[in-house]
């Protein structure tokens, strides 16, 4: 995810203008948005139960659906000439927020999240 995020602020895309689900029209896309809004129940559900395991499936499961999104939309970014519009855009965001919760819920277990492997 880092490594997008590189590239996005070499080309330019940036989040300027918000983020707009309506523009992810893929089956995978659906999923890692889901995956992403389950943090905070996950981490509850591993507190209440003290099975912090937990934790660190859901954040297998969601490094998981990121890869099949990426793989399905490899052009996450505009590719050679193309101008950068919203879609684009919205799919950094995406992104973002996947490093973010896979950031967060590595702190919480105490492991590091690299910006570079």
């Amino acid at each position: 995810t880092a490594g997008v995020a590189r590239n996005a602020a070499e080309l330019g895309v940036r989040r300027e203008d918000g983020f707009d689900p309506s523009l992810l029209d893929h089956e995978t896309e659906a999923v890692l948005l889901g995956l992403l809004g389950e943090l905070a129940r996950v981490v509850e559900q591993a507190a209440t139960l003290r099975e912090p395991h937990r934790v660190a499936r859901y954040l297998e499961d969601l490094a998981g659906a990121f890869h099949k999104w990426y793989d399905a939309k490899r052009y996450v970014l505009p590719q050679g000439d193309e101008p950068v519009n919203d879609t684009h855009r919205t799919r950094v965001w995406l992104v973002d927020a996947t490093r973010q919760v896979l950031a967060n819920g590595l702190g919480l277990l105490g492991v590091s999240a690299p910006e570079r492997m």
